[in-house]
């Protein structure tokens, strides 16, 4: 993963699993951007509530868990697949700077 991403944060880097965000504010402060501006992509209703519980926007990729079971953690976008989604779906999540 090294040459793709700028920092990796795994289990091994926290104590805390999900639904506890600290997995995701480790990255966003190994990365030096507030959670704020973050957008996580979760595939687990825990993973989504933690992002949530992070104060980060989440796509659900509903892979495991149905699309409702994923809205319903709070999930901002739900969609079958990374491949489905288009840059301007990831644009649109910050246009109302208010998280739900």
């Amino acid at each position: 993963l090294g040459p793709y991403f700028t920092c990796v944060v795994t289990a091994e880097d926290v104590t805390q699993g999900k639904p506890d965000p600290e997995v995701f504010l480790k990255a966003a402060q190994k990365l030096g951007l507030p959670p704020s501006s973050c957008v996580v992509f979760e595939d687990a209703e825990a993973g989504v509530e933690a992002a949530r519980r992070a104060g980060m926007r989440c796509v659900g990729v509903f892979t495991t868990h149905s699309p409702e079971r994923l809205r319903n953690a709070g999930a901002d976008l739900v969609v079958p697949s990374l491949a489905a989604l288009k840059p301007k779906d990831i644009l649109e999540l910050f246009e109302d700077n208010n998280l739900r």
